[in-house]
């Protein structure tokens, strides 16, 4: 009886964890963009280009090439598979690919899981919300950032598992390089297997051969990092928020809200972390279990990983510290502070109380992926948005000096067909498409001027409102600002402002009827640019006004 019990419960779970893993996949689809963003321009695109025409021995020597301050062999190989199949780069496919890295983390996180009377199988879905979260995320749309900073996740945790046995050590060596070699947090390996034989109390030898070749491995590593110079300096910033930004990396996944609050947010939860693997490390001390070493030992990667962070990345305050970038991380670290408690409760415990971590979670999972549909829809507006301004105007609007970064780079990809930009994203043929509109406007319009800590991004821009326009419901519709003078046409994504529930229930709109945009001018005046709006879907609209952006 018992077992048929264990059965069915195993049975809902892959009925709901395959529901909730598909509905996560087509989330995806939905906003997966075939356009590179940000660095992709440069780690794939420009990649690809530069070695394409070369021998196989120099083609593998470009695997090892710097990327800034990593390596990250996965994601030039990627870019390979993709390239060598079809000749194109393919952004959408290598997005939807590299999230299913997540589930094969799942798979390894399903191992450190063992149901029992008191967390039958279906509690494992609770891990599952928690770890495969529709948080917004750049990593999650972002090829460059997905094959390095979530599949180094992947030889980081299967080098733990080998190197919980120690008849496995020589298995874990090579996954361990290739950890290195993925991303630059896959350093934190080395110290992290000095952490397993030291708890696990290994013999000398196994001590010295894991050393000499973390040596060797990131010698290598930190040669190779000095052929080419770095574009900047890491500099130590925030020291005495140390503490506080470590907590809050580890509880980002909490932050449901934005400013102080989120982050107040953010450092409880990081602190229930800290706690439960305190509590886990000394139930370790007790048991000497092997599962209950590699759940700390993962966590000992995460904490190395806010460390490094909270250090070098803390520039601009804890705002980045919790940004989307992070967060699998967090994710995952409350996953395994979850898969810590299954282990550590053997009493009993009130139904209710029990109750409350499912309400939590799905609460989370839910808030998560409302919270942010403007800023996921924005952010692939985006996307496209630079896309055809480095293409069409030989301008990137966002940096400092007026450098256009990626413009050599987009030409000679769109020219020998590296990769082809669906219609709905290709705003010159909308604008071509497009029906023009006369439009009364109402444009508010206030100039900003901000100094961005990390002296790449532009801090000087137009506020541009207008209130008569709404934002688009339909999935498949966006609405950018357009600044025309004469042929030239410079591009901008907008944004909208939530509605309160009680605004939502009344008005039936998510957002606030209104738009507004972000014109940024470091580089150029928009002195006598007309304000249009395009509206791109089934029928694009240009929405065309006798506004210029200095008229008052």
């Amino acid at each position: 009886m018992q077992r048929q019990q264990s059965s069915s419960r195993f049975y809902w779970l892959i009925i709901l964890a395959t529901a909730y893993v598909s509905w996560y996949f087509y989330y995806v689809a939905q906003y997966a963009v075939n356009i590179p963003y940000l660095d992709d321009y440069d780690a794939i695109l420009k990649y690809i280009i530069t070695f394409r025409k070369v021998d196989f021995a120099e083609q593998l020597k470009s695997l090892l090439l710097p990327h800034n301050e990593h390596i990250m062999m996965i994601t030039r190989v990627v870019s390979w598979i993709s390239y060598g199949l079809t000749k194109k780069i393919n952004f959408g496919s290598l997005l939807l690919i590299g999230n299913g890295l997540l589930v094969i983390q799942l798979i390894f996180l399903y191992r450190l899981f063992t149901p029992s009377n008191r967390f039958s199988a279906i509690y494992f879905l609770m891990v599952i919300l928690v770890f495969l979260n529709p948080q917004y995320s750049p990593t999650s749309f972002w090829v460059m950032a997905l094959w390095s900073n979530i599949w180094v996740v992947l030889p980081v945790t299967l080098s733990i598992f080998l190197l919980s046995n120690s008849k496995t050590l020589y298995w874990a060596l090579p996954v361990a390089i290739l950890s290195l070699f993925s991303n630059g947090n896959g350093l934190m390996i080395w110290p992290v297997g000095f952490f397993i034989m030291l708890m696990d109390k290994r013999p000398l030898k196994q001590y010295l051969v894991w050393g000499f070749t973390a040596i060797l491995a990131c010698g290598t590593y930190f040669y190779l990092m000095r052929q080419q110079p770095s574009s900047g300096i890491f500099e130590l910033s925030n020291l005495l928020f140390l503490p506080l930004n470590l907590l809050a990396f580890l509880g980002s996944y909490g932050a449901l809200l934005g400013g102080k609050l989120g982050q107040a947010m953010a450092v409880l939860v990081g602190l229930i972390v800290f706690i439960m693997s305190l509590i886990s490390f000394k139930k370790y001390l007790q048991s000497w279990e092997r599962t209950n070493l590699i759940l700390l030992s993962l966590m000992v990667f995460i904490f190395l990983t806010a460390l490094a962070v909270a250090l070098f990345r803390a520039e601009k305050g804890m705002s980045i510290i919790i940004g989307g970038r992070y967060r699998q991380y967090s994710s995952l670290a409350v996953a395994l502070s979850f898969l810590m408690g299954f282990r550590l409760i053997k009493f009993s415990v009130n139904r209710l109380i029990a109750l409350l971590p499912w309400i939590i979670v799905l609460i989370i999972t839910l808030l998560s992926f409302y919270r942010d549909i403007g800023l996921r829809k924005t952010t692939e507006w985006r996307t496209v948005t630079d896309y055809y301004n480095i293409l069409n105007n030989q301008v990137d609007v966002y940096t400092t000096d007026g450098t256009p970064r990626f413009v050599k780079t987009a030409t000679e990809a769109q020219k020998i067909g590296l990769y082809t930009i669906p219609l709905p994203y290709d705003l010159m043929a909308q604008l071509k498409m497009a029906s023009p509109l006369p439009f009364q406007g109402k444009q508010q319009k206030e100039h900003n001027e901000e100094t961005k800590a990390d002296g790449i991004t532009c801090g000087n821009y137009w506020l541009i409102e207008e209130p008569q326009l709404e934002f688009p419901n339909a999935a498949n519709e966006a609405i950018y600002l357009v600044l025309t003078k004469g042929q030239k046409k410079i591009i901008f994504p907008t944004a909208s402002t939530r509605n309160d529930l009680v605004s939502m229930l009344k008005q039936q709109s998510y957002f606030k009827k209104g738009l507004e945009a972000e014109a940024y001018d470091c580089i150029q005046s928009f002195n006598q640019y007309q304000i249009n709006w395009l509206k791109v879907g089934t029928k694009p609209v240009l929405y065309i006004t006798n506004t210029t952006i200095f008229d008052q």
